[in-house]
């Protein structure tokens, strides 16, 4: 089988190909990027004869579809997504490869959803957002949501975890310090994932109410996301994809997005939110201060230094909330990811994508069309395939389930 990884010698594209790597029925894997001394230091860091480097720039639709239809599938990481994804789409369509990417744009994932007929007709299955959030999170709801008869409210929800256990690092993988190292000096660039969360603030966002979506102001502060047996934490809408999908495949009254990353770094990105609006400050210098204010609050996070000790005793990175009925009784299921892969965001969202991967290679994913997660993925299958890079051997051991009932008061959770 071989695989094309746009992107490949990203952040999140190096451990998807360090997972896929590891499997004996991937033949080779073509790293493409636009910066093709990215790729050729990956390759060279990894010294694998199933790699090869490959300079592509995906606005040349017509070389981007000639070069997927020499492989058997693509994996895709190129963002932002609201600039490219609509094309990678079109492309792999077109050149009839089936596909797997992280998108976790709202806007660009609608459009690609509007393609699925297309798909379906060149007979060819193409998972979108199989990544953290959205990815685990949907699966972490579709699991709570089955848990329940009715379905009222369901909660995805993300944010900062302290000392969080993680698995072991994968054989093939090549941190980004050992490829800057590799690089030597020269002009650095801004974090594309910070770059990204920053984004997501400035315009109004989707969320799914009473049965509609509707818009919001992106970081609008919501009720503390509490998850049982951890500490309540302060939490907000962010504009992630999981409300405008997931109700295509869970019927329920409401579903958010959240993310629980503390008043502290919340009021943080706020304010470069308003500087980039104002034009006192671009998203790009916005990115690299707001980078070094992470460092900054995790450092003496971790060493319990007040008043940073929000961060700590939180819930998981990943996880859901369901609200509703089982058995006449009305229910709060909650669901999270207890451990993580290694890598912390890379090994978050490039391992399920990896696995999404695979699973299309050992014909797993029976469905063709544009798919969601929750769509596609059996998410008892995905878990047990994600466990072992948990570093447990079973999907159960690295899921936290709980249900517990609960009381409505004027259809208002309390």
């Amino acid at each position: 089988m071989r695989v094309l990884a746009l992107g490949g010698p990203g952040d999140m594209g190096r451990m998807a190909v360090a997972v896929l790597l590891e499997s004996s029925k991937i033949t080779s894997i073509t790293v493409a990027d636009i910066n093709i001394e990215l790729a050729e230091a990956f390759v060279d860091l990894v010294g694998s004869e199933k790699l090869t480097p490959f300079r592509i720039d995906i606005n040349d639709k017509e070389k981007l579809i000639n070069l997927m239809k020499s492989h058997d599938l693509v994996i895709n990481t190129v963002g932002p997504f609201y600039k490219y994804e609509k094309l990678v789409i079109e492309a792999v369509i077109e050149a009839k490869i089936p596909c797997v990417d992280i998108c976790d744009d709202w806007k660009p994932s609608l459009e690609a959803i509007e393609m699925t007929k297309q798909a379906e007709s060149v007979g060819i299955s193409i998972i979108i957002g199989l990544g953290a959030s959205p990815g685990i999170t949907n699966l972490l709801a579709v699991l709570a949501a089955s848990k329940l008869d009715e379905v009222d409210t369901v909660i995805t929800a993300w944010g900062e975890s302290i000392n969080i256990k993680e698995g072991k690092k994968p054989k093939h993988y090549i941190a980004g310090k050992q490829l800057k190292k590799k690089l030597g000096s020269g002009r650095k660039q801004a974090n594309a994932a910070i770059i990204h969360w920053l984004y997501e603030t400035l315009e109004k966002i989707p969320t799914y109410l009473n049965g509609e979506t509707v818009e919001i102001e992106s970081l609008t502060e919501t009720e503390p996301f509490d998850f049982p047996g951890y500490k309540s934490m302060y939490a907000c809408h962010i504009g992630h994809p999981e409300p405008v999908t997931l109700p295509r495949t869970i019927k329920a009254l409401t579903i958010s997005n959240v993310m629980y990353v503390g008043e502290t770094l919340t009021g943080l990105l706020r304010n470069y939110r308003a500087k980039i609006l104002k034009n006192q400050m671009s998203i790009e210098a916005a990115a690299f201060a707001l980078e070094e204010d992470i460092k900054r609050i995790t450092k003496r996070a971790m060493m319990g230094q007040a008043p940073l000790k929000e961060y700590l005793g939180g819930p998981p990175m990943l996880s859901t909330i369901a609200f509703g009925k089982k058995n006449g009784k009305k229910m709060k299921v909650s669901v999270a990811l207890a451990r993580n892969p290694y890598g912390e965001m890379a090994g978050v969202t490039g391992v399920p994508l990896a696995i999404g991967a695979l699973m299309i290679v050992e014909g797993k994913i029976k469905k063709n069309g544009v798919l969601c997660p929750e769509e596609a993925v059996d998410p008892w299958d995905f878990f047990s395939k994600l466990a072992p890079y948990c570093g447990k051997s079973k999907a159960e051991d690295i899921l936290i389930i709980r249900e517990d009932e609960i009381k409505f008061i004027n259809n208002i959770l309390m």
